[in-house]
């Protein structure tokens, strides 16, 4: 897993092609819980529909007066890439559950061992299948059952594992939202 505000930091380092050049693949990205979140490193305060930086309690002068008070939080996303990792045996998936061998891996109680996996359909879509897990794999709603031929997703798909819920996005987007 990366954050996003690790993720962040490369965005701005990069254009947006050598970004995709760099990440050529799609991503799930989730809200972490408070306590896997990285802490905040500052705020922003919005005077009047103008913001001001604060630093810690260290505030710059504005002399239009607070408004309202909004904390932005830049380790609140999770972001996992859906790639190879080279740790699971199945060279035609991408696994996603909760044990370590996963190439995508997610530290929930409700996500199985080996909960689902991403396989490259014949019309080069991705498709996603449940793996027989105990608490179900849901795409934009709708159950995948573990016998069939998965369902497609694509960037802007919500996919859940069990009660972890994910958006799908492509690097480009991915890229426009950081």
């Amino acid at each position: 897993m990366e954050r996003g505000d690790e993720l962040q930091k490369t965005r701005r380092e990069l254009s947006r092609e050598d970004f995709e050049g760099k990440f050529p693949y799609l991503w799930l990205i989730r809200e972490l819980d408070e306590d896997e979140r990285a802490p905040s490193s500052f705020n922003t305060l919005a005077f009047d529909g103008r913001r001001t930086l604060a630093m810690g309690k260290k505030l710059r002068e504005n002399p239009a007066g607070m408004v309202t008070r909004q904390r932005i939080d830049p380790g609140r996303y999770g972001l996992y890439a859906v790639t190879k990792s080279g740790a699971n045996p199945w060279s035609d998936r991408i696994m996603v559950g909760r044990a370590s061998n996963n190439d995508v891996v997610f530290r929930h109680e409700s996500v199985s061992k080996v909960h689902a996996y991403f396989h490259l359909g014949p019309d080069g879509g991705w498709r996603l299948h449940d793996a027989k897990s105990a608490n179900g794999t849901r795409v934009d709603g709708a159950n995948v059952l573990p016998s069939g031929d998965g369902i497609e997703v694509r960037s802007g798909t919500v996919v859940s594992f069990g009660s972890l819920t994910c958006e799908v996005v492509a690097s480009a987007e991915l890229y426009d939202v950081l």
